[in-house]
């Protein structure tokens, strides 16, 4: 489970149409509405926002299905993170987003931006482009490629690692 509040974004701009993989038949957009919907239903307090050129709150009650969630998704044209990250961030814990990273930062800068350098932001990023939609690499800024079981667990790990102490001092 997911401690704290967490704000959890799901890229369905139009670039995320394409397949997952060449031996997927689920899309990138469905995949990351289903993986973020499952991760909002394992975190203690979440908003679960869709994205594309504009961007709007996904309605879902503990213990519900992520399928029925999956219903609640539609195609929103292009792909805005930065104006998403900068409507919904309201002093979370962390922030998720899974996107395939096309996104307007040409004109827009850093996409997390308004998250504090103090507050993780993980993007998993479906498509692989080759410029990202924001800083990856420091302390709290991190980019996965791809999604598996073990997606589910990265937050957490790197969590723990952030306030892990050395042995001998516990």
């Amino acid at each position: 489970m997911l401690r704290g509040r967490t704000l959890i974004l799901v890229d369905r701009s139009g670039s995320m149409s394409s397949p997952l993989s060449d031996r997927s038949e689920l899309n990138r957009a469905d995949a990351a509405a289903i993986f973020d919907a499952a991760l909002a239903l394992r975190a203690a307090d979440a908003d679960l926002v869709k994205f594309g050129t504009n961007s709007a709150p996904v309605t879902f009650r503990c213990g519900e299905s992520v399928l029925k969630i999956l219903d609640r998704f539609g195609d929103l044209g292009g792909t805005d993170t930065a104006e998403a990250v900068r409507r919904h961030y309201r002093g979370h814990d962390r922030v998720l987003i899974v996107t395939d990273e096309q996104a307007w930062f040409t004109y827009r800068g850093d996409a997390t931006e308004a998250v504090p350098a103090s507050v993780p932001v993980c993007t998993w990023n479906l498509a692989g482009h080759r410029v990202g939609h924001a800083p990856s690499g420091s302390e709290n800024r991190h980019t996965f490629g791809g999604l598996s079981d073990a997606a589910f667990r990265m937050v957490p790990l790197l969590e723990a690692g952030r306030d892990a102490d050395w042995p001998w001092k516990r």
